[in-house]
């Protein structure tokens, strides 16, 4: 089922809304969408990560150790909700951050989140902006349109071989999701070739590019397909799966010929230009459920 979304409330039309962003489009395209429906986003650009598409908007770029600066920021502005979204390249190590008072006094929790997955690292940052009345939203609750539908998105519909290697990958996914290893598999031939490790998506791709390059599969996939699931055990406001331009580009490169994603509880960046690129490419886009088989078709 499709999560409950839109935060834009009534009583939350004209509120801002900061969005601690990363790396990639994402954080702009909530921006932009939170603004679209009355609201003023302000972007806490993480320093290192954060794209320079952030600076369209009210904005500041702030160092992960600065809590307790971030917690004055967001009052002085009036804000009470955020939004974590993008991605970051690597773990901060505590010890090399530079840490403000705010968060020097949450460092026993912080080294704590940081020796656990990443299910439990984002849920204990929740955590910790809840216990100081900050509330963390999913970028879907913020703009609806971001997520997936059900169903044909892009493409052609995929025939039983596909469907079947869907089905393997997404039960590969299922196992991940459990572990919180990753969210993504890829399924080719009737049989599971590859699952997402800590490397991320672009990283198993390019694993599937590389065993083609060395013979370990065909130069030429047939039916092969990637699966991006949410994790069975996470929480949706955060790391959602989210499929974008660069992505389609990547999994034509890998010679793969469709990706699934989890309907209605997986993000389209660059929505138009995505399902452009897919069409171009002939690479379908699939939003997967328990009833895939006979779902219809959604954009």
């Amino acid at each position: 089922m499709p999560l409950a979304v839109d935060n834009n409330t009534e009583e939350n039309i004209g509120n801002p809304i900061a969005i601690i962003s990363g790396y990639g489009s994402l954080p702009a395209e909530i921006a932009a969408g939170a603004r679209a429906s009355g609201r003023r986003p302000f972007m806490i650009g993480l320093e290192g990560e954060a794209d320079q598409s952030i600076e369209a908007f009210d904005h500041r770029y702030m160092n992960v150790g600065q809590f307790g600066g971030l917690l004055k920021l967001l009052k002085e502005e009036g804000i009470s909700q955020i939004v974590m979204a993008g991605g970051v390249h690597a773990r901060p190590e505590v010890f090399k951050m530079k840490l403000d008072w705010g968060a020097i006094s949450s460092i026993p929790r912080v080294m704590a989140l940081l020796l656990e997955g990443d299910d439990t690292l984002l849920s204990g940052l929740i955590k910790l902006f809840e216990d100081h009345k900050i509330q963390v939203v999913g970028a879907h609750q913020v703009v609806p349109k971001l997520l997936s539908g059900a169903g044909i998105i892009a493409g052609r519909k995929p025939g039983r071989k596909d469907m079947a290697n869907i089905e393997l990958a997404a039960a590969a996914c299922n196992a991940l999701g459990e572990l919180d290893i990753g969210q993504a598999a890829v399924a080719e031939g009737a049989r599971v070739i590859a699952i997402e490790g800590v490397e991320g998506t672009d990283g198993l791709l390019q694993r599937i590019v590389d065993l083609r390059e060395s013979g370990r599969l065909p130069a030429t996939g047939k039916n092969g397909v990637l699966v991006k699931l949410l994790k069975t055990t996470q929480d949706v406001r955060v790391d959602m799966p989210a499929i974008g331009p660069n992505t389609v580009l990547e999994v034509k490169r890998a010679g793969l010929y469709g990706i699934a994603i989890d309907a209605g509880k997986s993000l389209i960046l660059q929505r138009d230009e995505t399902l452009d690129l897919a069409s171009k490419n002939k690479i379908y886009i699939f939003g997967y459920d328990n009833n895939s088989a006979s779902a219809g078709c959604s954009s």
